[in-house]
């Protein structure tokens, strides 16, 4: 039985990071007057990425397990459909596996893909989808102007929507001693946190006094936990969303050398509680909320441009002070959940009372000639399996 309020089913990755933390937000401060709010856990057996696996604040929360690219797509993409109310609604697309549901099966909903990255991957995905897909929601300027520049004819459906988080009450607490730098994100090449012991030899041979905490796991990690074995240096491992929050708030400068970013969850977060932010200078949202006042922004890759940053705020604690405020302050005003979520609420009933007309349910198009909607599931993995295991045993020779 459909509800009297249409619903908005947030479909996304079990997967620990910035798209789980601001979905959260989302179903948290969202409009319950208007609005039934659902999320779907899509949880990829086969994946390596550390799981969210927790509870959303949604009215109702269901996960996706599947075996891609085992199973054969379709009958994963008609367990999907039953997860998602068939009654009026919007369906909240952040991966390619809903946009795949969307674009070969008429849901009768409306459809808002959000891009998480200023990757081809997501725009990509906006060209393949843009017949199901109603708006476009970016929530940085520069990957605004770029999907305008990919999809120039949908130009009014393309909307920059920035994220909001939750504004801690108080924020961090100065203390004596050495400065407290914290990386947060996933360990691996794509965040640089292979810069971070360089930068660490250099703040040492400068003579600064600071302590480091790495939160957060991922493919580098083993590596670089064997390669920086400093006694100022403590790693947390991976942390829930509200754990890593509140560890982080706890320090005094938040050090991203990342490579590539949608626009940053754990620096809007690091921010909102007085954190320094010290990071890459790339052009996805790092600028739009960093400069002089509220951090320090230093070339990709420019190891002593990081370590010059940081120095500066050890040497210049007043300075940093006013920073550490500067940097609350404009967090607060501009990316408070509280007020941002309205602009999303506003979008999604703009599109119940303005449907856009929808192509013709279509065969997506990924997988392979085993992807069929009359191909039994079974067969498909009895195929498959062995198929992936000799491919998996040519990539990896050691492990024969």
């Amino acid at each position: 039985m459909s509800a009297a309020r249409p619903r908005v089913t947030y479909v996304l990755p079990d997967k620990l990071g910035g798209v789980v933390s601001i979905v959260s937000d989302l179903l948290r401060h969202g409009n319950r007057d208007a609005f039934e709010l659902d999320a779907v856990l899509v949880d990829p057996l086969l994946g390596i990425d550390a799981r969210f696996g927790g509870t959303l604040p949604a009215d109702r929360q269901s996960t996706l397990a599947h075996s891609l690219p085992v199973e054969n797509l379709y009958a994963v993409l008609a367990r999907l459909h039953r997860l998602i109310d068939p009654g009026p609604g919007i369906l909240v697309a952040n991966d390619w596996l809903e946009l795949a549901l969307a674009e070969s099966t008429d849901l009768g909903q409306g459809v808002v893909q959000i891009l998480h990255g200023d990757y081809d991957y997501y725009y990509d995905l906006a060209r393949r989808h843009a017949g199901v897909v109603d708006r476009f929601v970016t929530y940085s300027q520069a990957m605004y102007r770029n999907l305008l520049q990919v999809l120039p004819e949908r130009a009014a459906d393309i909307r920059y929507l920035p994220y909001g988080i939750a504004i801690p009450e108080t924020p961090r607490r100065p203390a004596a001693g050495p400065l407290r730098l914290v990386f947060c994100g996933r360990l691996d090449p794509q965040k640089g946190v292979g810069d971070l012991p360089k930068i660490a030899a250099r703040l040492e041979a400068r003579g600064d006094a600071v302590t480091w905490t790495i939160v957060g796991d991922g493919p580098d990690g083993p590596a670089l936990r064997r390669e920086w074995t400093a006694p100022n240096v403590t790693w947390t491992g991976a942390l829930s969303h509200e754990r890593a929050v509140e560890v982080v708030g706890q320090h005094d400068v938040l050090v991203l050398p990342t490579r590539a970013e949608g626009f940053s969850v754990a620096l809007l977060e690091a921010m909102a509680s007085g954190v320094v932010p010290v990071v890459s200078a790339i052009e996805t949202g790092m600028g739009e909320v960093v400069n002089p006042s509220t951090g320090c922004l230093a070339p990709v890759g420019d190891i002593d441009g990081f370590a010059a940053g940081i120095s500066g705020l050890v040497g210049d604690r007043p300075r940093f002070e006013r920073m550490s405020a500067a940097a609350r302050e404009t967090v607060s005003a501009r990316f408070d959940i509280r007020e941002r979520s309205r602009d999303y609420d506003a979008l999604y009933a703009e599109i119940l009372a303005q449907p856009r007309p929808k192509l013709r349910p279509a065969r997506v198009s990924y997988g392979s000639r085993l992807d069929r909607p009359w191909f039994p599931n079974p067969l498909v993995r009895v195929v498959r399996t062995p198929l992936r295991w000799w491919r998996l045993r040519r990539a990896r020779p050691e492990a024969r």
